[in-house]
């Protein structure tokens, strides 16, 4: 490392404590310290060695024999319109040693420095609040999945709480050595002679959407103005998905969904799903929980699984059901919503549309 990419500076105050501040590249950190020669002498000698040291870690592909640094480039052509506040970027050695991960702010990546190897590489956003991981010491089990989650009345089914947005990529095969890279763009096997080989040592990740957005609306509804409270569920989903294969979880399960009024006879609620499980073991019905002003409780079901199982895009779904004729709203104001509330009254609505 030269001169030039390293600065050590420092000043005292009326006290004698001083401030000695260290730049290398795009490292910087601040030490406080008192006026003595001796620690300053000793200081020094410690910021050689480890400006030593460090030069394989911030130039490795000139000092280090078995580092490399590799760019990447997130291209979001498969995702146009994707804003993600970050995205983490895992490298898998494929001797079973400890995953590198680089979190990069924005859509952007940048520049990392891996040893030469064989790896297997994933990326997904860094911005969620709800998706939890589990499997994540291995590339074929790295799971994304959500808490469970209460809803009024039991569907038969684990009832989970919806993700966010997810974008990422994966690669099963990544060998990195020191005449350049050689990849596979896909997430399965492929043949060697589709491996991309960059000799400038660039890593493109094709970012695609992993979650899926579910719309749904409830048109024609009469005695909307009669509901104090309300929210929906949706069964037969997928809980979890690997963000590796992108296979999602075989066990159906429940989201729980919010519900709101859009105008005086629709309802409507908008939300995101690792989508339907890998093979399909439940039907997919949407249930809407109601609590009227007189403090009654309704829960109405519609079968909505051939919209589910044959929507044009599963990443983009439309649910539209039609006519529900609503109780009418008695007396004096109940208490509202609770999920407590025992004494539910359940009704299988034929849906029209």
């Amino acid at each position: 490392m030269t001169s030039e990419q390293w600065i050590l500076t420092w000043r005292f105050n009326a006290t004698g404590r001083g401030l000695i501040h260290v730049k290398a590249l795009n490292l910087q950190f601040k030490i406080v310290m008192k006026r003595n020669s001796r620690v300053i002498k000793m200081l020094t000698l410690f910021i050689s060695l480890w400006a030593a040291f460090s030069s394989c870690i911030f130039e490795g592909e000139r000092e280090c024999p078995d580092m490399q640094a590799v760019t990447v480039k997130s291209d979001w052509s498969m995702a146009p319109g994707s804003d993600p506040e970050g995205m983490a970027y895992l490298f898998f050695p494929d001797d079973g040693t400890e995953v590198w991960r680089f979190d990069f702010p924005g859509r952007d990546a940048g520049r990392v420095s891996l040893r030469t190897g064989r790896y297997q590489f994933l990326s997904f956003n860094d911005d969620t609040y709800s998706v939890l991981f589990r499997g994540d010491r291995r590339y074929d089990t790295y799971e994304a999945y959500t808490a469970d989650k209460e809803v009024p009345v039991s569907t038969g089914e684990k009832c989970v709480a919806t993700p966010d947005m997810m974008w990422g990529c994966a690669s099963d095969g990544l060998i990195l050595g020191y005449d350049g890279l050689r990849y596979n763009p896909t997430p399965s096997a492929e043949a060697e002679d589709k491996w991309i080989l960059s000799s400038d040592f660039i890593l493109t990740a094709k970012q695609r959407r992993i979650t899926s957005r579910y719309r749904y609306r409830i048109e024609e509804v009469e005695n909307l103005d009669g509901v104090k409270s309300m929210s929906g569920a949706l069964t037969g989903m997928a809980g979890s998905v690997l963000l590796a294969s992108g296979a999602r979880g075989d066990y159906p399960s429940t989201l729980a969904v919010k519900a709101a009024a859009a105008d005086s006879t629709t309802i409507a609620g908008e939300f995101f799903t690792f989508g339907i499980p890998q093979v399909p073991a439940a039907d997919n019905i949407l249930n809407l929980y109601v609590v009227l002003k007189d403090g009654r409780h309704f829960c109405y079901r519609f079968d909505v699984t051939e919209q589910v199982r044959g929507a044009s895009d599963p990443l983009d779904v439309m649910l539209t059901v039609s006519g529900l004729k609503l109780e009418q709203s008695e007396g004096s104001e109940g208490t509202g919503f609770d999920v407590n509330v025992d004494g539910w009254e359940i009704v299988i609505v034929n849906i029209k549309g």
